[in-house]
């Protein structure tokens, strides 16, 4: 990894734990924010990100699910998402992949 992929890399972690921080304080109440886990609202951030537009959100934590080397997972994931739209591409294969 290059120092710009490091340093984008943390600016990007900044920035996300930033959004987090303003989602809990801008959102919830005090004794809520307490307990809800920062996984729970950067998934809440990212629905709203996608406008909830399930297929973007599902390639979404495919890509997490194998950026962080939870391969069988991610491919478990886009398995079950196949089977439950079986219309459409698996997940890796992304709705933008066709606008390129």
């Amino acid at each position: 990894m290059t120092s710009g992929e490091r340093f984008a890399d943390d600016l990007v972690r900044q920035l996300v734990r930033a959004a987090i921080v303003l989602k809990i304080e801008s959102s919830f109440a005090p004794e809520v924010a307490e307990v809800t886990a920062e996984s729970e609202i950067l998934g809440s951030i990212v629905a709203k990100y996608f406008r909830n537009a399930g297929r973007k959100i599902a390639e979404t934590a495919y890509a997490a699910f194998d950026d962080a080397g939870l391969t069988v997972e991610a491919l478990a994931f886009s398995e079950l998402w196949r089977r439950s739209h079986p219309e459409q591409d698996d997940l890796w294969e992304t709705e933008d992949d066709g606008l390129n």
